[in-house]
């Protein structure tokens, strides 16, 4: 004969007992305490869910089914699947989530809103069906019109409204930027734009310095050319 154990059930303060080996849905379910439960057993919901109060170290540990629905977070939720639990010693769980009257008059609800739902679809007659149809085609027909039309007007548009004499914009049209550089034209001797005082002063100290080291290289001779180079 198979070993009872005690199990406490919250809030209510009832007593039951529970045999050895039977999952805590099937062994409450036969003691007419209401265990709610979609998929009648088989760890494919979560509705089954009881929280265990005290005797954690007396039920079996969570199968992979279970693991899959709830994660392993045990030791935070204190939460199982009662479908999956079974005992090996006294326990108390918490069954407050699972109250018939309030799952059926949800249940009811649902129903009803349902029923409302589809009392109020409309049902459109023949005259309207083929109102609407006709609506339909008389748009479809317009928007072939104008896609035709848009077609007509973009084939070879490059080839229409050609004017040969008009100037022909390069780079957008747009004028070009002023390139600024610091290189100085010395066989012409000037800008392509003035300068700031600052800076034609030492342009003109920079000629100065050419002019004067050309001269000087041309009072050097020769000779004294190609030992400078050697000697770097």
């Amino acid at each position: 004969m198979s070993k009872l154990y005690k199990v406490t059930l919250k809030p209510s303060g009832d007593v039951v007992e529970v045999e050895e080996g039977k999952n805590l849905l099937v062994a409450l379910r036969e003691q007419n305490i209401y265990i709610k439960s979609s998929c009648g057993g088989h760890a494919t919901c979560t509705d089954c869910i009881i929280k265990i109060v005290s005797g954690e170290d007396y039920i079996t540990p969570p199968p992979f089914e279970e693991l899959k629905l709830l994660g392993n977070v045990f030791h935070i939720t204190k939460e199982r699947l009662a479908c999956q639990t079974c005992l090996t010693g006294d326990v108390t769980i918490d069954i407050t989530k699972h109250n018939k009257a309030t799952d059926e008059a949800r249940l009811k609800n649902k129903t009803s809103n349902f029923s409302k739902k589809k009392q109020h679809t409309k049902i459109r007659k023949e005259p309207d069906i083929k109102k609407i149809r006709a609506e339909r085609a008389d748009e479809r027909s317009k928007e072939e019109v104008e896609n035709l039309a848009k077609a007509e007007t973009w084939k070879k548009h490059w080839e229409k409204n050609q004017d040969s004499e008009a100037p022909k914009k390069l780079a957008g049209g747009k004028r070009p930027k002023f390139f600024d550089t610091d290189k100085v034209d010395y066989e012409k001797n000037d800008y392509t734009r003035p300068l700031s005082a600052e800076k034609q002063k030492l342009r003109d100290d920079r000629l100065e310095t050419e002019k004067l080291k050309a001269e000087n290289d041309k009072k050097i001779t020769p000779s004294d050319k190609e030992y400078k180079k050697f000697r770097g």
